[in-house]
């Protein structure tokens, strides 16, 4: 198991209270976990937007979005609480040139959000992430693709600037203890908000990209182009999830044997340190989380593949998997 699907399983049961409000057979440890999750949250929101910078404004917002989506009904959760879209207005206005503050607005459904996002394209022409944060259509997006050189969507800055927050203001003991699994403490806990925020918020829309290059063939050799020039992009990315879709993407684009086996090839890779690092992390019992805090430590560490493969190291395994090795068959 990976460290972003322990966390994502250890919240579950919070986060899935949202989604089933009336469901009058959650069990009392889902509701007091539910509780205990919306108290602390709406803490640190509130702490957060009391200081006042921007960073802080934006992470807010999305807490008191949250805590929205643990409160209400799937129709409210769908829409953005008017105190944190005021928050991130203020955030922006407050945001300046600082991309990470424009890339943690940049998920939300709000026009302050959008802006954000126009912002951020304009700060960094480059980066394939604002673009796809963009909501283009298919032509315009490969127009923009095409002109790309990197996939960088400040993850790495967002989940440090994220977990010291947290560690600033903790739960209190008996809170955490309601939040996390035994053996896990306050840098674990803060590192499981962090990718929890980073998955809801902090995941671009792939989709629009992905079928356009499916059809690539038939708009042209431009098209062809934008869409080889995309993989290479995030097959470069600061996140798993770029690297995943950037491999499969150069995949689907290949038009020779050779693309064909280098697309392969990085796929076979990508895939033996994921199962490598699940395994790895299985083995612990806190999931590896504090190894991973105390990683973050390390500022030549900037992306999530740099992370993992420091604990891969760590712990002796090679980065490359051995000769004809294929992932197991999924179960």
């Amino acid at each position: 198991m990976s460290l972003l699907a322990a966390v994502l399983l250890t919240l579950a049961a919070p986060l899935a209270h949202a989604q089933r409000v009336a469901d009058t057979e959650a069990t009392a440890v889902d509701r007091a976990a539910a509780a205990a999750q919306r108290d602390y949250i709406g803490r640190l929101a509130e702490t957060l937007a009391a200081e006042g910078s921007a960073r802080g404004l934006a992470h807010a917002a999305w807490l008191r979005d949250w805590q929205q989506g643990l409160d209400g009904t799937a129709a409210t959760a769908a829409i953005s609480h008017p105190q944190a879209q005021a928050w991130r207005e203020l955030a922006l206005q407050r945001a300046g040139t600082d991309t990470v503050v424009l890339a943690m607005l940049a998920g939300a459904d709000d026009p302050s959000s959008a802006q954000a996002v126009t912002r951020w394209r304009q700060l960094a022409p480059g980066n394939l992430v604002p673009v796809l944060f963009a909501g283009l259509e298919p032509e315009a997006l490969l127009a923009a693709a095409a002109r790309t050189s990197h996939a960088q969507g400040h993850t790495i800055e967002q989940l440090r600037w994220i977990v010291d927050a947290v560690r600033r203001s903790p739960p209190v003991p008996d809170t955490l203890a309601q939040l996390v699994p035994d053996g896990v403490g306050i840098d674990g806990f803060a590192v499981m908000h962090g990718w929890a925020y980073l998955a809801t918020f902090a995941t671009p829309d792939f989709a629009t990209l992905v079928e356009a290059c499916r059809a690539a063939g038939q708009r042209g050799a431009d098209a062809a182009e934008a869409c080889g020039n995309a993989a290479r992009v995030l097959q470069g990315g600061d996140t798993r999830l770029l690297q995943m879709v950037g491999t499969g993407l150069a995949g689907e684009v290949a038009t020779n044997a050779g693309d064909r086996q280098r697309a392969d090839a990085a796929r076979r890779r990508l895939d033996w340190q994921m199962y490598e690092l699940g395994r790895l992390s299985s083995s612990q019992p806190d999931q590896g989380l504090a190894e991973h805090a105390a990683l973050l430590a390390d500022p030549a560490l900037d992306s999530e593949a740099a992370l993992n493969e420091a604990q891969l190291r760590r712990a002796g395994i090679p980065l490359d998997p051995p000769a004809g090795w294929q992932p197991p068959p999924y179960r």
